[in-house]
């Protein structure tokens, strides 16, 4: 659940460099409160009641239908694919810097890493799950020893400077929204793998109360370090824990961390294999795709064919480089959460009887704030880019999202009917 959420400070030094620290450091604070703790608590209520693979397609499709079940995966799939394919080129990016590989070599190396994922995933859940356990362990000891040796730093703790690169502050709010909701969301995508998980009634929720502190503190920790009376943070980017590492802890803290961005982008994607190649595995089952996809390699029980295909797909994404749009990401993601919110109060009244299963408690008013506060926080982030010109990525976004329809209509026809 780690790797799925965060997989460690990696990602959030731009966010420093869009709006300035200050910015930063307390959307860290709040973004948790108003995205993490809600969403998190969502995922176990619902995995408590429905603990199936496919997870939160199915929470949707029980409450809303099986159109609104289509569209969750749609829009997961839109979220996901190029998302993800982002972490094989961003582990031959980190290596380019220890070692030199030429841009040959740094596909070829993204596609044997694909592989390499592909197969771990094949062996079944508890070998990427311990797996996991191991990645993380190694993708936050850089990051501990940098604490620890900005020690000082945190005891005489300083307020870094309180400008910002943009222009204007309400542009700047919405690209620092955006990044940081890229970097604290994830929490109901493990249960896709709700079956495979032993006493998922119990463990999820388990794993939500560990892994929501170890998330907050895994950003919030290295950046009051680092940004402890730093005046150069207007220069920030991908890699600036690398320097900071370097004056704490000189050439091998800096190497580590460098080494840590590697592991992480591994550990990152073969987690997120976990799950996402269960999508494709649901969805035959679903008869939304070709019925061969649905089958399970009997030793392992796990879905070969849907994991190889998702493998093909990605070993064609790599050579594609480092391209994405964050905000695509977050929007398609924010979207299949407001569909899951919906659910979570649908299903308070359609399963009322809950005995002896997790329920968020508080009553209404307290269903209404877990609902209420992803809402309100993915509507101001999109508001303020659109309020400052930045329409054309959300114009995108609508036109592939309202595809949904025609899509859906298609796979229905071509591989089964869902009249029923």
């Amino acid at each position: 659940m780690y790797l799925v959420v965060s997989g460690g400070a990696y990602g959030i030094e731009d966010a420093v460099g869009i709006a300035g620290p200050r910015l930063c450091l307390l959307l860290c604070l709040i973004v948790p409160l108003t995205l993490s703790l809600p969403t998190a608590l969502m995922a176990a209520e619902l995995t408590a009641l429905m603990p199936r693979e496919g997870g939160f397609y199915f929470w949707v499709k029980e409450a809303l239908g099986p159109f609104a079940g289509f569209t969750e995966a749609y829009l997961t799939v839109l979220y996901t694919v190029v998302d993800t394919a982002i972490y094989p080129v961003l582990f031959v990016a980190y290596l380019a810097f220890l070692i030199p590989v030429g841009t040959s070599g740094q596909i070829l190396l993204g596609v044997v890493l694909v592989w390499i994922a592909g197969g771990l995933n094949l062996m079944g859940t508890r070998p990427v799950g311990n797996a996991s356990v191991i990645l993380t362990a190694l993708v936050l000891a850089p990051f501990a020893a940098l604490v620890l040796m900005g020690l000082p730093r945190l005891i005489h703790w300083h307020l870094p400077p309180g400008a910002f690169n943009s222009a204007s502050f309400i542009t700047a709010l919405g690209s620092e929204l955006t990044v940081v909701i890229w970097n604290f969301s994830g929490w109901e995508n493990l249960s896709v793998v709700a079956a495979e998980i032993e006493d998922p009634r119990r463990n999820y929720l388990r794993a939500v109360l560990v892994v929501l502190p170890m998330v907050t503190l895994g950003y919030l920790l290295p950046l009051a370090v680092s940004l402890s009376g730093n005046r150069e943070v207007m220069q920030w980017r991908t890699g600036s824990f690398v320097s900071i590492g370097r004056q704490l802890g000189g050439p091998m803290l800096g190497t580590a961390i460098a080494a840590g961005g590697i592991v992480s982008a591994f550990a990152i994607f073969q987690a997120a294999m976990l799950w996402i190649t269960r999508m494709p595995f649901v969805l035959a089952g679903e008869k939304y795709l070709p019925g061969g996809l649905a089958s399970l390699w009997s030793e392992n029980a796990t879905p070969a064919r849907s994991i190889v295909a998702c493998c093909v797909v990605y070993s064609l994404l790599v050579p594609l480089g480092f391209v994405t749009l964050v905000v695509l990401d977050v929007f398609f993601y924010m979207l299949a959460l407001a569909l899951e919110m919906w659910a979570l109060v649908r299903l308070r009244t359609l399963y009322p009887d809950r005995k002896g299963i997790f329920v968020i408690g508080g009553g209404r008013a307290a269903l209404f704030a877990v609902v209420a506060a992803p809402v309100v926080t993915w509507i101001a982030t999109f508001g303020f880019a659109a309020s400052q010109g930045g329409t054309s990525d959300l114009i995108v976004g609508v036109i592939l999202a309202a595809c949904v329809w025609p899509l859906y209509a298609f796979l229905s026809n071509r591989y089964g009917d869902k009249t029923g």
